[in-house]
């Protein structure tokens, strides 16, 4: 999509799985599974919709999907599935490694933060390596100060020799001109959502604060959510906005409804659009 100087597109880093039951916390099975058939093991297939954002000499991504340092139990665990790479998908958009002049990082868990780094010649290398990263000063914390519960979320190779092209945030901030990082909390204290504001249309990437379109109503909260009730309370208050603005929604890890606009506030219906 092309408007007003800004180019938007999609790239895919592929899909993998997770439980279904944990992906929709106290949502009952005969409820989430009318928009995700489970398996035999009661896994569904999510996607990784990475959010491209071109403008003049700037190009961001937001969220950088599974990656390449999986070890063959990882790759059991989350049954990763991709025809090409989330690099390999660039390329064929046009977009190359060294022009990324930013990335958004919605939060430090592993399939979002992939490929922020990877192997060159054993070594482990900021992918992108003209890019900076902006993440919250929190998830930055939690992702070197885990406990128990958090550890197993991280694949802490994402983040090895990336100091240097860091740049924390704290709270809300503006980094180019329309472009909106907004802490959100919720999935995790230092979580935050990507909001785009071009003349008088609005484009938000929710990360995991909605992760998919069957998300939606503000009540179906993930399991995996450490502050469920900030997620409830963010969703009501973001989604009122999107309605009465009529905003793109992206949703990161919705395999076949990647971006919709909220049609009814009442019913939480969605209607599809293509970016």
């Amino acid at each position: 999509m092309k408007i007003d100087g800004f180019d938007l597109l999609l790239a895919s880093d592929g899909t993998f799985k997770l439980d279904g039951g944990a992906m929709f916390g106290i949502v009952p099975k005969p409820v989430w599974e009318k928009y995700f058939r489970a398996d035999e093991r009661n896994k569904i297939t999510l996607g990784t919709n990475v959010l491209v954002i071109k403008s003049g000499k700037n190009t961001a991504l937001v969220d950088l999907g599974m990656g390449d340092k999986f070890d063959k139990k990882l790759e059991g665990i989350y049954e990763i599935d991709r025809t090409k790479t989330l690099l390999q998908d660039l390329s064929e958009k046009d977009i190359e490694r060294e022009a990324v002049t930013h990335i958004f990082i919605t939060h430090g868990h592993l399939d979002h933060t992939g490929w922020a780094t990877t192997y060159s010649h054993d070594k482990i290398v900021p992918t992108f390596p003209n890019a900076k990263y902006y993440m919250q000063e929190d998830t930055l914390k939690e992702i070197r100060e885990p406990n128990q519960k958090t550890k197993p979320n991280y694949n802490y190779l994402n983040f090895e020799n990336l100091d240097d092209h860091i740049e924390l945030l704290n709270g809300d901030e503006e980094v180019f001109p329309g472009v909106e990082l907004i802490k959100s909390g919720g999935h995790t204290k230092g979580h935050q959502v990507v909001t785009l504001r071009v003349g008088n249309k609005t484009f938000i990437y929710f990360g995991d604060l909605i992760p998919t379109s069957a998300h939606i109503k503000p009540a179906y909260v993930m399991a995996y959510d450490l502050y469920p009730m900030d997620t409830f309370s963010k969703k009501k208050e973001i989604l009122e906005k999107a309605f009465e603005g009529e905003w793109t929604l992206f949703f990161e890890h919705d395999p076949a409804t990647p971006s919709a606009q909220l049609v009814d506030i009442e019913s939480y219906t969605l209607k599809k659009v293509t970016v």
